[in-house]
């Protein structure tokens, strides 16, 4: 990947916030390279409303209007949800106790990627009858839930067909 539009932003416990910019372009210009913006934030709900501005600053560069803007911010906090309800951290280190979200915009997609650590974890599903994961599934194109060693991510995906999104 092309770091030249990429951006990192990290907010701590105390609200304080750091951003480190490689070349940053607030839209992507019609290139070929994603653009590509990552967050790192505290692993709790007050922390969520930073990750859905960020969708509400993205969305729109993919040809979204306001209510589909809007949709994909419910989405954010939705999965973001998932993360902190069904994930546990019994050991505490301040270094791996944090949520990573990573936007991606790339042509016609808006693949967003979030991810923390966790000792224990459960899926979220249709099956548990949570009503979250009708509303998720419902705005998004893709979402998913892996579990890899000691890391929960989340990804889901809008992609624009034929102009407009779905």
């Amino acid at each position: 990947m092309d770091r030249s539009n990429t951006c990192r932003a990290a907010v701590n416990s105390s609200g304080t916030a750091g951003m480190d910019f490689d070349g940053w372009q607030a839209a992507p210009g019609g290139g070929s390279d994603p653009a590509v913006v990552e967050i790192h934030t505290p692993a709790r709900p007050e922390y969520i409303e930073v990750l859905r501005a960020a969708c509400g600053q993205l969305a729109p560069q993919l040809g979204c209007t306001v209510a589909e803007t809007a949709d994909l911010r419910l989405a954010v906090d939705e999965a973001c949800g998932f993360l902190l309800r069904n994930c546990v951290r019994l050991s505490r280190d301040t270094e791996q106790d944090g949520l990573v979200t990573t936007f991606t915009v790339n042509g016609s997609d808006l693949h967003i990627a979030l991810q923390m650590q966790a000792d224990t974890s459960v899926p979220p599903g249709a099956g548990d009858g949570e009503f979250g994961w009708t509303i998720l599934t419902a705005l998004v194109d893709d979402f998913t839930w892996q579990v890899t060693e000691s890391t929960v991510r989340v990804e889901i995906r809008k992609e624009r067909v034929g102009g407009k999104l779905d």
